[in-house]
């Protein structure tokens, strides 16, 4: 609720083109669940064509009136219309990144090999070559409805223009490659604060928590997060074969999904039902985090010294679940097209069998704990807006 947590930070907020997604839910579930079989160029296609299209000439009304009045406009990589709005009234633009969007030698773009220092390069300007030939014309169709000029080159989001380009990872996690331009700066993880959401557990759920005995045998927690809300038929099959799992490893778990899903789902005494949580509540009273790879679970996981077995569905997803593994704090991922009771089962076996895994994750909380993303990133803002540049 978009409403409820912006009143816990002392702000309003108001939702933009949220009537069409009401009400095309099952069209766009049926396409946006179809990509999860396709590469990632191509479910970049699907997001733009099923999220971003309908909804753009709202968009750039809401971004037109905000920049007129605004100081500085601050929106996601994919928000093209902010960029446009604010590029037409002169305002600076901060683009937000949760994964590395910024061309670097030292690492290969999201879905590609590493290649090394030498070809990693080579593998950006592909990248940003197809992703152009799907935003290309979509983008220079705004900006023409804005009065601008077409958008020349290659990198067609102008990322790398703008004021300011915070990248939302912790450093703990990921360093700052030092080929990165100064405009473009880790903020670590926009953790959205513990007191925005009450919650107290149900008794029967408590119960269920304060049995767990021996650290050991905590809960496996297991959601897809905003994949469940996608589309049903594969979220059914999704928790079914969660509880199939849980049987199969011998394991008790915790088990997240929409009421309508839960309603149909199988009725084991090894495993609880819920429809939400605030996740760096729950998390930390639980063994394993088995999750979409989305990088709000990721960085809650992480909070709460959690191993993870991700199971990524698409775009950044997969980035996150190589990286976590990368860390030793994952089990090897599991795509979302490969999903089955058996795989997952070891996988969660395997996890609990290494407690150096759990280790990994709690010292690598602790190093993520001492940061503030959100003050790091106001404070990264107010001095991109104070540059020599700027005056």
């Amino acid at each position: 609720d978009c409403d409820a947590l912006a009143s816990a930070g002392g702000l309003s907020a108001s939702g933009v083109g949220a009537e069409y997604f009401r009400e095309h839910r099952e069209q766009i579930a049926a396409r946006v669940g179809a990509s999860f079989e396709l590469g990632p160029v191509k479910q970049v296609q699907v997001i733009f064509k099923e999220l971003m299209d309908p909804v753009v000439d709202v968009l750039l009304e809401a971004s037109d009136a905000l920049a007129a009045w605004s100081e500085v406009m601050i929106a996601h990589f994919m928000t093209f219309p902010a960029k446009i709005a604010a590029e037409k009234h002169g305002r600076p633009f901060v683009v937000v990144g949760m994964q590395p969007i910024i061309p670097s030698k030292h690492f290969p773009p999201i879905g590609a090999p590493q290649l090394g220092r030498l070809l990693n390069p080579l593998l950006w300007k592909l990248m940003n070559r197809l992703v152009a030939g799907v935003t290309r014309e979509r983008i220079n169709a705004t900006r023409a409805r804005s009065g601008l000029p077409p958008a020349l080159g290659a990198d067609t989001l102008s990322l790398e223009d703008a004021a300011l380009a915070l990248i939302a990872l912790s450093p703990s996690l990921f360093a700052r490659p030092p080929d990165w331009a100064e405009n473009v700066q880790l903020s670590g993880f926009l953790a959205i604060p513990d007191e925005s959401e009450a919650w107290a557990p149900s008794d029967d759920l408590r119960r269920f928590l304060d049995g767990s005995g021996q650290a050991d045998q905590r809960p496996v927690f297991l959601s897809f997060g905003s994949m469940f809300a996608v589309d049903q038929k594969r979220t059914i099959e999704s928790v079914r074969i969660f509880a199939d799992a849980l049987t199969l490893a011998g394991l008790r778990g915790i088990i997240q999904a929409p009421a309508e899903v839960i309603a149909s789902a199988p009725d084991l005494a090894s495993v609880r039902y819920i429809e939400r949580a605030p996740h760096r509540r729950l998390f930390p009273q639980c063994s394993v985090i088995v999750h979409h790879g989305g990088a709000g679970t990721t960085q809650a996981a992480l909070l709460a010294g959690r191993p993870s077995i991700v199971v990524p569905h698409v775009t950044d997803q997969f980035y996150f679940a190589d990286l976590l593994y990368a860390r030793g704090v994952a089990a090897k991922p599991l795509r979302r097209t490969s999903l089955a009771a058996k795989p997952l089962a070891a996988r969660m076996r395997d996890v609990i069998a290494q407690p150096e895994m759990t280790s990994r994750a709690e010292a690598l909380a602790r190093s993520i704990a001492s940061e503030d993303g959100a003050a790091r990133a106001a404070d990264l803002i107010e001095g991109a807006m104070k540059s020599p540049a700027r005056t």
